[in-house]
């Protein structure tokens, strides 16, 4: 796993022996989602509105680092 990004209290990752789409992880002390680095839906759990909004303005601009980070660790 690999922490791309620090928010406070929440967290941004990538896992490595993941499957399916390229996606991250976004988790806090009370949650915790996946979304998709595609279209920046949900794909499993939940998270406060104000993190998602963080965390998508993030990942939308760092999509690169995101996919490679998924690459290096899911081959």
């Amino acid at each position: 796993m690999g922490t791309l990004k620090r928010f406070g209290k929440f967290k941004l990752s990538v896992f490595g022996d993941e499957h399916g789409r390229v996606h991250f992880h976004l988790a806090g002390p009370d949650f915790n989602c996946a979304l998709d680095l595609e279209t920046m839906e949900i794909l499993a759990g939940s998270a406060p509105a104000g993190a998602l909004r963080q965390a998508r303005q993030w990942a939308e601009e760092n999509r690169a680092v995101i996919e490679d980070a998924w690459k290096e660790w899911n081959q």
